[in-house]
């Protein structure tokens, strides 16, 4: 079955995307990528794989039905994904998350596709100091995400969970922080790796110690897989690592060193956070996919190792890269 199955992938050039891609073709499946290819798609994340490359806009109605030709599932992964970015520019966010999502479900089901597959993200819950937050937990509406961007992918989890409760094939994922190859060094652990490797500080906001759960990429995918195959629709599945020992910003900044044989206290620097209410901790209870029948593979030393090596490894894909990276933080 899975060798007969099309998949449109938006976003598919991204961060996430890309993870899924791979895990998409190597398990026989055949593959679409919808991508507008903004700074953060990259078309050589894509290269030398057997797939079909639509470079279009979300928002572009005509695009996406001509994207979905034939496609039994739709993962929607496209969206303006940057906490700073958003700040500085709102307005993308909301036409790409939210407009861009509607057009995409309602094309989706013009097209009479099978199942839709939403990603979302922890930040619709908001920051929670103890304990974890379970899928009932999150309310309609924005009003507990921080930013333009956990607020614009709370509404768009509404308007997907909206067409699932109507009958339609529609499936949310809330997930993690994510990590692992192929992310644009905008974010805190490809812009730490990175910084060490050209000889740069890591700089942590504040005190260091806020708190991500650390999930990686390819494990991801695993779990997009698992739910589009068993998920029930109109439902919305945490998927994340559940760290027994949760990982501060900090802790993560010494193991980077150390992986890289550089002294700590040489190359970390504390900056005053430029945004100090910012959310302190993300952790979501995964009971609802655990009871499915996954459980993500997580060793995350091990991961983050690999990590490195990956941008070792990579160093042309991601020089091309880090100058704009670094243009925001200026």
């Amino acid at each position: 079955m899975d060798k007969q199955t099309k998949v449109l992938v938006t976003g598919g050039a991204g961060f996430i995307g890309t993870n899924f891609v791979y895990h998409l073709i190597k398990n026989n499946y055949q593959v679409v990528v919808l991508d507008k290819l903004t700074y953060a798609g990259g078309k050589d994340n894509l290269n030398n794989l057997n797939l079909e490359l639509i470079v279009g806009d979300i928002c572009d109605p005509e695009i996406v039905s001509r994207s979905l030709e034939n496609v039994d599932w739709v993962v929607h992964f496209a969206a303006e994904s940057h906490n700073t970015r958003s700040e500085i520019d709102p307005d993308i966010f909301y036409r790409t998350n939210v407009l861009g999502t509607q057009i995409m479900l309602e094309q989706s089901f013009k097209s009479n596709i099978k199942k839709f597959l939403h990603i979302s993200t922890d930040e619709v819950y908001g920051s929670i100091q103890k304990g974890y937050f379970k899928e009932s937990d999150k309310l309609l509406g924005d009003s507990q995400a921080s930013s333009a961007y956990s607020k614009s992918k709370s509404l768009s989890d509404d308007l997907a969970l909206e067409w699932g409760k109507k009958g339609y094939p529609v499936i949310v994922t809330r997930t993690t922080n994510n990590f692992g190859p192929w992310q644009y060094p905008e974010k805190i652990l490809p812009r730490a790796i990175t910084n060490l490797l050209t000889n740069k500080k890591i700089t942590l906001w504040g005190s260091g110690l806020q708190i991500r759960d650390w999930l990686f990429a390819p494990e991801n995918a695993k779990a997009i897989e698992f739910i589009l195959k068993n998920g029930k629709n109109g439902q919305a599945y945490n998927v994340a690592a559940n760290l027994e020992h949760e990982i501060t910003n900090q802790e993560l900044a010494i193991w980077l060193c150390e992986f890289l044989k550089l002294d700590p206290e040489e190359w970390i620097e504390y900056i005053e956070d430029p945004r100090p209410n910012h959310d302190f901790r993300y952790a979501l209870d995964t009971t609802k996919l655990t009871d499915l029948g996954f459980t993500p593979k997580i060793n995350t030393f091990d991961q983050f190792a690999q990590t490195v090596e990956w941008y070792k490894e990579n160093t042309q894909w991601w020089q091309k890269r880090k100058e704009e990276a670094e243009s925001i933080y200026k």
